[in-house]
């Protein structure tokens, strides 16, 4: 069949007649109740906290109740199909396909697009014929680019190969289009970014045009930029690196797409990306974007790089500082050894961070047969600030610094297992399961290697005794085929009581981490298939009478010895999120709870009871997703290892973070204080959390 006359949005022309086929075919498997025509109500959707009819379809989404949502797909009341549409963006349940197809075509645009978009989040190749079939090709009026450019993303999250070609080959968006061009850049980033990626070469040059053109609005030039910087298996030659080069200078007042762009020029890995990095390294005034472009100058030739990073280790923020340090620790070469350690050595006024990074730079790259009186004194010091620093993930840092000469295992288990932190003893279960881990195992440990061997299962089984969630949460990685240290053949490996026994010691849904730890060890000593993780039943109930007490002007005040982060909450999209938030801060709960985690140009994390990141209550809320997306920084969201396991650390953002969108709930936004969020550091702690109504 010859393609039909392009228009102005030319996505559907070719098979069209394929595409109907497939939605009539499925369309056709749909119970009868759902083809019923009812008189539905045309009006706005209305999300008011305190209907009870909005409550029951919340509350159905919590539950996971698949057949009870199905039933409010056809329902009059505008509200509740768009809420019951929604919903199958958090329950992601295949059964919902057939009876949210025909919503696509609702009258009521809202309820379309919460249709689109749980379409795409359910993932299925079943998905793309009635997504496809619902795109507004005629709309020369651009009244619903919105839903166009939500049913691109969706297709790019379950469509094929076909389908993304058609995409890139779209030329007819005008710069005016903001919705449909960022709409495009978001389906062929989705398209990079599922498990089994979709790559093309015509998507890929799409994006190196649209990064490069100052005239496309920003929103989309940035997620182009984050496909480019994170896509896997794209390779970008020089020309293509000129152009991106050209949208870093252009990008003036845009710092989020300049950090991607940094990234993208790195993974280029050209002669004038190399050039355009080492001109903006010098001029550059965000700390994000120094940040990024010291992790792109990691993909070059280190001696082409060393010189520019080095000059970073005097930036005065210090999370540019300990970027630089690290790109050493990545990137070091031995002939640098002596230098990584003298620089840490004569710069005791620098953070502990950078010393400790520079320390372990040294460690990594130094050798007792060349260099035995550095590295003798390099472990002495890491030693020393170990025993010295009252901050525990600085503690952690020394931990993985001595870790380098893999000899100190017996002294990590004394310090680190004795450790008064759950931070700290996290981490030396963490290093002691990668010096087991090493490739050059053998010959690092010559002769002694049996033995060495022996010593640190026996310290694995330590842990497992000792029933600490948080080291156990660790262990997989040892039990498992990827160690080149098999420990099958250990002669009381199959001895697995105390690991059952173990889990007499832990709590579902509260250590999660640590059973699904557990079960992977249990099943790799037993030479069994890896278990699936174990899923969360709802134990934890939105609490709607909390909720009646928030209003658009409720703030929660966070405050800092840096400073106070104001926040507002955002109850339509996650209700259960925010009224367990508020809960835990009104009963004091995040009062001196430390930011265990902190990534550059990524995220801040707190909220864990445990104060290293595996803890949580003895309850679980679930995953949230609404029509919101991380596009931004300052945003608000849930720490999560997978769906419907959250509960009490949340996280704010940096920049935008795209790649986290419709896998974690975003309950709000800083109001104010984005300084004070790009000051936290690790150890630094929420004297008081406070919520004003």
């Amino acid at each position: 069949m010859p393609p039909l006359p392009p228009m102005r949005f030319s996505f559907l022309a070719p098979c069209c007649w394929l595409l109907a086929t497939c939605y009539l075919l499925l369309t056709a498997c749909q119970p009868p109740e759902y083809n019923q025509k009812k008189e539905i109500e045309h009006g706005e959707v209305n999300l008011d906290l305190r209907n009870k009819k909005v409550q029951l379809l919340y509350n159905l989404r919590d539950k996971r109740k698949t057949d009870s949502l199905l039933l409010f797909l056809n329902d009059r009341d505008v509200t509740l199909r768009y809420l019951a549409a929604l919903s199958f963006a958090s329950v992601r349940d295949t059964n919902a396909i057939a009876a949210l197809a025909p919503l696509l075509q609702d009258p009521v645009e809202d309820v379309r697009v919460a249709a689109a978009f749980s379409l795409g989040q359910i993932g299925s190749a079943k998905c793309e014929g009635p997504l496809i079939a619902a795109f507004m090709s005629k709309d020369s009026l651009s009244e619903h680019q919105r839903f166009n450019a939500v049913v691109l993303e969706a297709v790019g999250k379950c469509g094929t190969r076909k389908s993304l070609i058609q995409i890139a080959a779209t030329t007819t968006y005008l710069p005016s289009d903001t919705l449909l061009l960022e709409g495009q850049c978001r389906a062929i980033l989705r398209f990079a970014l599922r498990d089994s990626a979709i790559i093309e070469a015509s998507a890929t040059q799409k994006m190196v045009e649209y990064v490069g053109n100052e005239n496309i609005p920003a929103p989309a030039r940035l997620v182009a930029a984050y496909y480019l910087a994170r896509a896997k298996g794209i390779t970008l030659d020089s020309a293509q690196a000129v152009t991106i080069g050209l949208g870093f200078v252009r990008a003036v007042n845009a710092p989020e797409v300049r950090a991607q762009i940094a990234l993208a020029l790195g993974k280029s890995g050209t002669s004038p990306a190399f050039g355009m990095l080492s001109k903006v390294i010098k001029t550059e005034q965000d700390w994000r974007v120094k940040c990024e472009i010291i992790k792109a100058l990691g993909k070059f030739t280190y001696d082409t790089a060393r010189v520019l990073v080095a000059e970073r280790l005097y930036d005065p923020n210090p999370h540019v500082g300990r970027a630089a340090a690290e790109f050493f620790v990545e990137s070091g070469r031995p002939q640098d050894g002596q230098w990584y350690w003298r620089m840490a050595r004569d710069n005791p006024s620098w953070p502990m961070p950078m010393q400790i990074a520079l320390y372990h730079a040294a460690n990594k790259n130094l050798s007792f047969r060349s260099d035995s009186t550095a590295k003798s004194d390099v472990n002495w010091r890491l030693k020393q600030l170990f025993q010295q620093s009252k901050n525990p993930f600085d503690r952690a840092s020394c931990l993985r610094g001595l870790a380098e000469h893999g000899w100190n295992y017996t002294w990590i288990h004394q310090y680190g297992f004795n450790d008064p932190n759950a931070a700290v003893k996290m981490a030396a279960t963490e290093v002691l399961v990668s010096i087991m881990s090493r490739a050059d195992f053998w010959a690092h440990f010559g002769e002694s290697a049996k033995g060495v061997r022996r010593t640190l299962y026996n310290y694995t089984r330590e842990v497992v005794a000792n029933g600490d969630p948080g080291m156990i949460s660790m262990l997989a990685p040892a039990f498992s085929t990827k160690n080149p240290q098999n420990l099958r053949d250990i002669r009381d490996s199959t001895r697995l009581e105390d690991f059952r026994e173990a889990f007499g010691k832990l709590k579902m849904p509260r250590d999660y981490e640590a059973i699904a730890a557990l079960e992977k060890s249990i099943a790799y000593l037993e030479g069994r298939t890896e278990p699936a993780l174990p899923k969360i039943p709802q134990n934890h109930p939105i609490d709607w009478e909390r909720l009646q007490v928030v209003a658009d002007q409720t703030e929660v005040s966070i405050q800092t010895a840096k400073g106070t982060i104001v926040l507002e909450l955002w109850p339509q999209w996650a209700p259960g999120s925010v009224a367990n938030f508020i809960e835990l801060a009104g009963k004091g709960f995040y009062n001196g709870k430390v930011f265990h985690r902190v990534v550059a140009d990524h995220v801040i994390q707190t909220g864990c009871p445990r104060g290293d990141g595996s803890g949580s209550l003895d309850y679980s809320i679930r995953t949230e997703i609404g029509l919101t997306w991380y596009d931004q920084s300052g945003l608000l969201g849930m720490a999560s290892n997978g769906f419907d396991t959250e509960g009490t650390q949340f996280f704010i953002t940096h920049s935008a973070r795209v790649h986290l969108d419709g896998n974690y709930t975003i309950f709000g936004r800083v109001k104010s204080g984005m300084e004070v969020v790009d000051n936290i550091l690790p150890g630094d702690i929420m004297e008081k959390v406070t919520v004003k109504y």
